[in-house]
């Protein structure tokens, strides 16, 4: 449940809870008129404050707690049609169709009555927060209960505050937990008195958190005011929860996925999950990143350092370990120096080069490699143990150094991409993983999933690269929202392609007076978005020194002052953002109303080729067809970014806005994007705007 938002009277503009007079129009708000559903608020405000969304039961699906608009009542049905079959369903729906809420009035009338654990995946903790919303909207009018769990690093009150608590990798912060609960059970000294406050509080938060369904950081709170830790009491809270809000790493990492299924009680049974992926499009790349790993020269040397604080200097008889080591970093050097050409930055692997040179050097066969790399790792171990008893928080590089160099030496060709690179930092070794197979086989031992996001199109190329079954079902649905209220044109004549770019050196400045000129043709809240920091960089004095705004920025690697650059942004109502597609402002933020209603996308913005991208693109030619390579590496990604960009114009239902392409490729995907050509985009932009200030007049 949440606080209501006010609809104007006068032009229907919904407002934020509070307002007195309309942002759009200016006429004056008396409440009488509000929003039906509870997805539009700030995650900031505190829902006991807010007034109670008016629920109801709704006839054909019980867990439904709103009057159903649009095609929601349809997406209800088809989900639990296929969980009820033991199918996966793989959705695309449009912004405004309620997506959490559907899917967990589905997902919970296929399970309760069956006994089964939803496991809710997001990949924000605002999206978990969502899900807990909702959670107390179906309260309503059903029993329901749920929690929502984030990581040690965010949950623990012992560390929290110590120096690069929240960077410390799970498997660390594991070992410092259990080494204190261990001395805690013990009774002995060093102890968690957090930990010791579980058990005798965990009625009270129990109680809690069944009426009140708290978002994570709310129930984090509570616990700390009882003395509790807030991570013990999620765990021993799960399996008696109907819905479980967990981030994407909680099913990506076979350790971490392994825990859940325990505290859940459904250890080595995944049939006893019904798992909703929220945000599915940034699943696969999710996957693909928790299975890839680099070595990098820091690791590298910080393992030597460590050498000598060992008893055990040995990795085979005759061999000491820091000479092993030492000599590992030297071929990582041979391969800079023998294989890569002058200004090079990268190197595919072929074969075992580092691999053959070890066992040359040190007379090996493959078998005494790895045991000698797996001496290490148990070294490693040691040491680590050792840094806990200690009271040191550090894990040792001993260790994380025996673990990948074990990954690398037996990681398969055909899924991963091993590389050499280089960048400011040293030489890397980078094993890059283009075939999730870990996620697939879990997967496909689960009755039924449900995969959805509003940009996801083609469902089928999904599937195939997450390797879902062939009985998995399809469902597109459009958003509800009016189509008049959003227009997307692109322009020709312009492209950020890079060899048109540097074959026609006029047009950057071409791109460059696109921008300023439609940045001027409307009052409004306008997001310019690049394909690139780098084109960012490089039109950014033209831009500043002939658009007359207030002008913010994206700041590479500088989260917080783009957070504060995007927060005046928003208070304000004819500011410009310049960002890049892909990243948080693109995908995750919300803007209602009059935040944002003018988008200029500058290029299409295909991934740039990698090592990587061209073995996988090889690997679906041959799986898929040819071109299917192409499509799925390259057009599907971009597309997405494009899309994912557009859907930040449009929110509710009074929402108006527009989005303007700068780049002729787009012709190629003018269906999809639902774009028409424009010669006068700046004209259009105007006139869009200035027929809804014509109409409040009337």
């Amino acid at each position: 449940m949440g606080m209501q938002g006010m609809f104007c009277e006068r032009c229907k503009s919904l407002m934020p809870p509070g307002s007195t007079r309309c942002r759009t129009c200016g006429a004056p708000i008396d409440g009488s008129s509000v929003s039906s559903q509870s997805c539009l608020f700030s995650d900031s405000m505190e829902w006991k404050s807010r007034k109670p969304v008016e629920t109801k039961v709704v006839e054909g699906a019980e867990y439904m707690p709103y009057e159903p608009r649009g095609c929601q009542m349809m997406i209800i049905e088809d989900i639990r049609n296929a969980l009820d079959e033991g199918r996966h369903i793989v959705i695309e729906s449009g912004t405004g169709t309620g997506k959490t809420i559907v899917s967990l009035a589905a997902a919970l009338e296929h399970a309760v009555p069956r006994g089964k654990k939803i496991v809710y995946l997001t990949r924000t903790i605002s999206q978990s927060d969502q899900v807990m919303r909702e959670l107390r909207s179906i309260s309503t009018i059903k029993s329901v209960s749920g929690t929502a769990v984030t990581g040690r690093n965010k949950s623990c009150p012992l560390y929290r505050g110590s120096p690069g608590f929240e960077s410390l990798p799970p498997n660390v912060l594991s070992m410092m937990c259990d080494e204190r609960k261990q001395k805690s059970n013990k009774g002995q000294a060093g102890g968690c008195r957090y930990y010791d406050r579980v058990k005798t509080e965990l009625p009270s938060i129990e109680s809690y958190c069944k009426k009140e369904l708290p978002t994570s950081e709310t129930l984090d709170r509570f616990c700390e005011g009882r003395g509790a830790c807030p991570y013990e009491s999620k765990k021993a809270l799960m399996r008696e929860m109907d819905v479980v809000a967990v981030p994407y790493v909680h099913i990506l990492s076979p350790d971490i996925r392994n825990n859940l299924m325990a505290n859940l009680n459904t250890a080595g049974d995944a049939s006893g999950l019904t798992l909703v992926i929220d945000e599915a499009h940034n699943f696969i790349d999710a996957a693909r990143s928790e299975e890839s790993f680099e070595i990098d020269a820091r690791l590298v040397d910080s393992a030597i350092d460590e050498c000598d604080a060992m008893k055990r200097a040995e990795v085979a008889p005759g061999i000491r370990m820091a000479e092993f080591i030492r000599y590992f970093k030297s071929c990582m050097r041979a391969v800079a120096t023998e294989k890569m050409g002058l200004g090079q930055k990268e190197y595919v692997f072929d074969g075992d080069f580092i691999e053959e040179r070890m066992m040359s050097r040190f007379d090996m066969s493959r078998g005494d490699l790895s045991m000698a790399i797996d001496t290490i790792a148990e070294i490693g171990e040691e040491r680590t143990k050792l840094l806990m008893e200690g009271g040191d928080t550090r894990i040792s590089e001993l260790e994380t150094l025996g673990k990948a160099m074990q990954n690398w030496c037996t990681v398969s060709s055909k899924r991963f991409v091993r590389t050499m690179k280089i960048d400011q930092d040293g030489e890397y070794l980078s094993a890059s993983c283009i075939e999730p197979e870990d996620i697939s086989l879990f997967l496909r031992g689960i009755p039924g999933s449900v995969h959805m996001s509003g940009t996801l199109q083609p469902l089928n190329q999904y599937a195939r690269v997450l390797g879902l079954p062939e009985t998995t079902r399809f469902r597109t649905y459009p958003s509800p929202f009016p189509p008049e209220n959003r227009k997307v044109v692109y322009v020709d004549g312009v492209t950020t392609r890079q060899a048109d770019m540097r074959s026609d050196p006029g047009m950057q400045n071409r791109i460059e007076r696109h921008i300023v000129r439609l940045c001027e043709s409307v009052d409004k809240n306008t997001l310019v978005f690049f394909t690139s920091y780098n084109n960012m960089r490089t039109m950014r004095p033209y831009i500043e020194l002939h658009l007359n705004k207030d002008l913010y920025w994206e700041e590479s690697r500088n989260l917080r002052r783009t957070m504060a650059s995007l927060d005046q942004f928003r208070a304000g109502r004819n500011g410009v953002f310049f960002s890049v597609m892909g990243g948080s402002v693109a995908e995750g933020m919300d803007f209602p109303g009059d935040e944002l209603c003018f988008a200029i996308i500058v290029g299409i913005p295909y991934p740039p080729p990698s090592p990587e991208m061209q073995a996988m693109s090889a690997m679906f030619d041959e799986r898929y067809g040819p071109g299917k390579g192409w499509l799925y590496c390259s057009e599907v990604p971009a597309l997405r970014k494009m899309k994912q960009a557009i859907g930040r114009l449009i929110r509710t239902e009074t929402d108006r806005g527009m989005a303007v392409i700068l780049d002729s490729r787009a012709s190629r995907y003018a269906k999809q994007l639902e774009a028409t050509l424009s010669s006068d985009p700046a004209g259009e932009a105007t006139r869009f705007f200035l027929g809804r200030r014509e109409f409040l007049r009337k």
